[in-house]
C-alpha cells in the first residue's frame, strides 16, 4: 500500500521531461555510523568523501520552488538538534504547530525505546493521528 501516489515514498525516483532522474531518496551516510566510518578507512576511501552541512531541504508546497531548511547546529547531540532546527526554522511551521507537535515527542526522550516499540504497529500518519499531531505536518515533513 502507498499512501501517496508515487511509488516508493521517500526513497521514490523519476526521469523528468529532460530525461535528468530526480531523487527524493535520504541517500546518505552519516559520520556518526562507526562501523561505515570503519569500512570506509578499510577500503581506503575516507578522503574521498564530501561532508555535507548537516541540514534537511524542503520544497515548500505552498510555494512553488522555493526550499527551507531544517539546520542542524554542530555539538548539540540527537534528537535535541532535531527540535532546535525545526524552532529555529521560520518558513514551514506555525510556532503553534511546533507546539502542538512537542508533546507526542517527550515520550520517546523520556521512555526511549520501550515506547518507540509500542508504537510499532502505527503508521507515521496514524501515530501523528492518535497524538493530536497537525496533519500538515505530514504533508509538509513526511
Amino acid at each position: 500500500y502507498e499512501a501517496r501516489d508515487v511509488l516508493g515514498g521517500k526513497v521514490s525516483a523519476w526521469q523528468d521531461e529532460d530525461g535528468d532522474w530526480i531523487e527524493t531518496g535520504l541517500h546518505i551516510f552519516f559520520g556518526a555510523y562507526p562501523n561505515m566510518m570503519n569500512m570506509f578507512a578499510e577500503l581506503g576511501i575516507h578522503d574521498r568523501l564530501q561532508w555535507k552541512i548537516h541540514q534537511m531541504i524542503f520544497a515548500m508546497q505552498e510555494l512553488p520552488g522555493e526550499f527551507t531548511t531544517f539546520d542542524f547546529i554542530p555539538g548539540i547531540p540527537a534528537p535535541f538538534n532535531f527540535g532546535l532546527a525545526i524552532l529555529m526554522n521560520q518558513k514551514m511551521l506555525t510556532l503553534p504547530e511546533k507546539i502542538q507537535t512537542a508533546p507526542p515527542l517527550l515520550p520517546m526522550l523520556i521512555e526511549g525505546q520501550p515506547f518507540i516499540d509500542a508504537q510499532d504497529e502505527l503508521s507515521v500518519t496514524d501515530f501523528m493521528r492518535k497524538y493530536g499531531m497537525p496533519e500538515r505536518i505530514n504533508e509538509e515533513v513526511f
